[in-house]
């Protein structure tokens, strides 16, 4: 615009060069329009010019964001409402094994693995809803690799200028590291170092949760406590070592007997429990019979050709109606024990009656 009025500028001067009247007229014209054709260029060139540099000042915060956001010790994504990522950073990629382009294809909740999922579709819902302005939660996820990994996610919630929700953003802290180690901090906790099954803690918190539920579906419960006889003379015959020897033995032989889901503890030094699952007094008391007979067939050679067997004693006790807790069992089973190792040894005794079977003797608790 400035150059186009310099220029008709020149124009009118150049025809009425020859008449001073009409140039005397025009020229005050020309010099306002030659001075607001000025005015109005110069406040363009300005306009452009901080608008340039708006712009360049968006383009660097913008890549400052994605820096700090791709480059950032946590997953970050942003889903939409139906749990389908709409933006995830290169973190979460690195975790995952997946590109941007491929976790963009899928939802959140292809993601997980599937035990996870429904708890997952439900925190998401809730977030999203309002009832929980954020929630915490630890699910694991389904690597490209085929692994899976453990993460903390946190969701909340991105809203527009109207208050509405757009966008749930979800931050995921890899924890693989941490549940490994508790994982390893439990086992050691709740397992005998020596034979590699439950210990005490371990056997009373399973007890506990095997009488509740015998209690909710009216179910049997039985507890079988047995000890090793005369388990301290090999101790001082043989030495502690061979002592562990037959200790792992004797589980060895216990294996034998019992079925997976069947409950088996060491409780002290050479006293062990457990709860044949769901099983009456009578398929208890079978249990016995062929556990004591398992531990009397486990021969131990030692280096000078001599052999060592041993026996065991067993207590054998019974869910009674006016139990209140998995102690009142235990403490029954116990003291069945203490009778059969009063009364000879290598006995069995599961309850009112005496009777002799196959050597083995059921006495009264």
């Amino acid at each position: 615009m400035f150059n186009a009025c310099i220029i008709g500028a020149f124009v009118i001067v150049y025809l009425f060069i020859g008449d001073n009247d009409k140039l005397f007229f025009w020229l005050p014209i020309i010099i306002i329009l030659f001075i607001f054709s000025f005015t109005l260029n110069v406040g363009m060139h300005k306009e452009i010019h901080k608008k340039r540099m708006v712009e360049n000042a968006l383009k660097q915060s913008e890549a400052l964001y994605r820096g700090v956001i791709n480059n950032a010790a946590a997953g970050i994504a942003l889903l939409n409402q139906d749990g389908h990522y709409h933006y995830v950073n290169a973190t979460l990629c690195r975790m995952t094994g997946f590109s941007q382009e491929e976790l963009i294809r899928l939802t959140f909740f292809d993601s997980i693995v599937p035990e996870d999922r429904q708890e997952s579709i439900i925190h998401c819902r809730e977030v999203w809803e309002g009832k929980y302005a954020w929630k915490k939660c630890e699910k694991q996820f389904q690597c490209k690799d085929g692994q899976s990994l453990w993460a903390e996610i946190n969701l909340s919630t991105v809203r527009d200028s109207g208050d509405n929700v757009v966008h749930l953003i979800m931050i995921v802290l890899d924890i693989t590291v941490r549940k490994k180690l508790e994982k390893e901090l439990l086992h050691q906790a709740t397992t005998d170092y020596l034979t590699g099954i439950d210990n005490r803690l371990a056997f009373m918190q399973k007890a506990q949760e095997e009488f509740s539920r015998s209690e909710r579906y009216k179910r049997s419960f039985t507890m079988l406590l047995i000890d090793i006889d005369k388990f301290k003379s090999v101790n001082d015959q043989y030495g502690h070592l061979v002592g562990d020897r037959v200790l792992k033995e004797v589980v060895k032989a216990f294996k034998l007997v019992l079925r997976e889901m069947d409950i088996l503890a060491r409780i002290g030094g050479e006293e062990f429990a457990v709860i044949p699952v769901e099983s009456d007094l009578m398929m208890a008391q079978t249990v016995a019979e062929r556990i004591q007979q398992k531990v009397l067939d486990v021969v131990i050679e030692m280096e000078n050709n001599e052999k060592i067997q041993v026996s065991v004693s067993i207590g054998i006790a019974e869910k009674k109606e006016l139990d209140l807790s998995v102690d009142d069992i235990f403490k029954r089973a116990d003291d069945a024990l203490y009778e059969a190792k009063n009364t000879g040894r290598n006995r069995i005794v599961v309850g009112s009656e005496l009777v002799e079977d196959m050597g083995v003797c059921y006495g009264n608790s």
